[in-house]
């Protein structure tokens, strides 16, 4: 997150002086590995964030004042899906229900015709065999 401090302008800071031509002591500011120190610690701390905070952070992408437009779309869009999965597993499970058994139905019927069939080309193969023995 991001903190706002406020800064006060000096007398020193508001000249109209150029840049190069202002007089400034630049000897605070260093290269050492203490400024930096905190570049490491943030390192530390993305290899040890979960995924849930990483989720969590996402909501500072969206701005304030749209966050409900976004929440109420996630809502109806959360809804349709859930009212889809719950009509498509009602439709599921009554044509289980309700197919298997014609289906089971269909598959005796097509072996008892089978059956018949092999039955009468048994018969009509002994008769081509032996005419008349019946």
């Amino acid at each position: 997150m991001v903190q706002i401090t406020p800064v006060s302008v000096t007398d020193e800071q508001t000249t109209d002086v150029p840049y190069e031509d202002r007089d400034e002591d630049y000897s605070d500011v260093t290269d050492s590995e203490s400024e930096y120190s905190d570049v490491e610690d943030d390192d530390n701390d993305i290899a040890n964030e979960t995924f849930a905070d990483r989720i969590v952070a996402l909501k500072d992408i969206i701005a304030p004042q749209y966050r409900p437009v976004f929440s109420g779309a996630y809502g109806k869009a959360h809804g349709v899906l859930e009212w889809s999965l719950k009509a498509a597993w009602i439709a599921t499970t009554s044509v289980m229900f309700l197919a298997a058994p014609f289906a089971l139905i269909a598959n005796s019927n097509m072996e008892s015709s089978a059956a018949q069939m092999g039955m009468r080309q048994m018969q009509e193969a002994n008769e081509i065999i032996a005419p008349g023995a019946n």
